[in-house]
């Protein structure tokens, strides 16, 4: 089971770096919202898409010290998933380009840095899906 806390942590990365690249107001809920609450919001929200991340236990390396942010946007009214993608929690990034999950998730700061890390690179893939203007990092 993945603790709560590290949810919290790739959320606030996500939520931080929409917040800094775009004008959206951004909501971030405590706690994991679950699929179904966050197509719900959508549907009653008339100009609002809803982001719902799901961090999870990479399957295919059947561990749990490797973890990957799955994020789903849904569009107002309808709750029609308008994209979907994934967020390796690693330390190997080289610019767009994710090289893949590593063997171990480390501890303390180093992971809750990772965490983030995945929270803004879903944002920023978000952002560029949606065709909103990310300004260069600096």
């Amino acid at each position: 089971m993945i603790p709560l806390s590290f949810h919290t942590v790739a959320q606030r990365g996500c939520a931080d770096r929409l917040k800094a690249r775009s004008s959206a107001e951004v909501d971030a809920p405590h706690g994991d919202i679950g699929r179904g609450r966050a197509i719900e919001k959508a549907k009653k929200s008339e100009n609002t898409y809803v982001i719902l991340l799901t961090l999870k236990s990479d399957t295919l390396v059947n561990s749990s010290n490797d973890l990957q942010l799955d994020y789903v946007v849904f569009a107002p009214v309808t709750a029609k998933p308008l994209l979907t993608g994934r967020s390796y929690v690693n330390a190997n990034r080289a610019g767009p380009v994710v090289v893949g999950p590593t063997s171990r998730l480390p501890t303390g700061v180093y992971r809750e840095s990772w965490l983030r890390d995945a929270g803004e690179e879903a944002a920023d893939r978000i952002l560029k899906k949606l065709n909103m203007v990310v300004p260069p990092t600096k």
